[in-house]
């Protein structure tokens, strides 16, 4: 059943790279500054240039890309020299050609992309330099094979990048989790609110939405070690911002006045992670763990029955699931 809910991921995925990107939270220039300090220090600086300080002279060879979608990273790490070779790898077959196409039109050399599913990952030893997830581990469901065989795959000392969101896995939703949010969602202009509360924040439509994202934290440091975290929170940003109907607002001076109080309130979560929830977004720099290359790590069976509840929803969405295997 895994398979099936990948492949009806992958469609999903491609319709909605057909269809354009959709604007997200992370998208809003004042988000993006908030996230920018957060992780690296400055607003107005962008993760990758972060990373490259962390690099340095080290510069890597070949780097791979998990779940690219349409290459923007992958592109971006070309043009910023951090990688000489890169691969990415998605399942979406119009993400892929969308990632070709950009990289031709750019003029980027050294960027290949190969089509494949993460939860059956097969990438030859020692091979990469570097590996990268942006936004894409959270609908992985082999999370240990996934993650063993990227391990495996990075020389000693290799890179591992990982910009993800690890809240609440599907299964783990409930109303009490957004309560606080709700609270601050009620308490903004009338006129912005789409609804008067909060729904829970699971595209249904995609089946492979945050599988087992709550388990990507103790699996990454199963084996890797972390260098640096650095959590950006997303706790009421990521779970309002759909909810809002800026464009009401009229002027950039309100919209942003409407988005800083919201990530006033995320500065305050961040400030106080120990004894509170946990960040929901978060960036790692890892190095791979030697001691855990000859240790297996077993699969966890957390959520076990509501993933099999899960499957029952699929198969009534898709109506003919074997239409997706053809």
């Amino acid at each position: 059943m895994g398979r099936f809910r990948s492949l009806v991921g992958g469609w999903f995925w491609g319709r909605t790279f057909s269809s354009g990107i959709p604007t997200t939270w992370m998208a809003e220039p004042a988000v993006r500054r908030f996230i920018n300090e957060s992780v690296t220090g400055s607003p107005d600086v962008w993760p990758m240039a972060w990373l490259q300080g962390l690099v340095g002279a080290e510069r890597l060879g070949r780097c791979v890309v998990l779940g690219c979608g349409d290459g923007r990273l992958g592109r971006d790490l070309a043009r910023k020299g951090l990688g000489r070779q890169i691969l990415g790898i998605d399942l979406s077959r119009r993400a892929i050609e969308r990632a070709r196409a950009q990289a031709r039109a750019e003029g980027l050399d050294g960027l290949a992309y190969r089509r494949a599913d993460l939860n059956r990952l097969r990438l030859d030893r020692a091979s990469f330099d570097g590996a990268f997830f942006h936004q894409a581990l959270h609908h992985v469901e082999s999370l240990e094979h996934c993650l063993g065989t990227v391990r495996d795959a990075l020389v000693d000392g290799g890179l591992f990048y990982v910009d993800e969101y690890v809240g609440p896995s599907r299964s783990e939703w409930h109303p009490d989790l957004l309560a606080e949010a709700d609270a601050l969602y009620r308490s903004l202009p009338p006129e912005v609110r789409r609804r008067p509360h909060l729904e829970l924040p699971v595209d249904w439509r995609d089946p492979t939405e945050a599988i087992r994202s709550s388990e990507i934290l103790p699996v990454v440091r199963s084996l890797f070690d972390v260098v640096e975290e650095r959590p950006y929170g997303g706790n009421f940003l990521s779970v309002i911002y759909p909810h809002l109907r800026l464009d009401a607002l009229g002027g950039a001076g309100r919209r942003e006045a409407v988005l800083d109080r919201i990530i006033e309130a995320e500065r305050d979560q961040l400030a106080h992670l120990e004894g509170g929830a946990p960040s929901y977004y978060t960036v790692l720099v890892c190095r791979p763990r030697l001691e855990s290359r000859v240790q297996a790590f077993p699969r966890s069976t957390a959520g076990a029955a509501e993933r099999q509840e899960a499957d029952r929803e699929v198969r009534a969405l898709a109506g003919d699931p074997e239409s997706f295997l053809r």
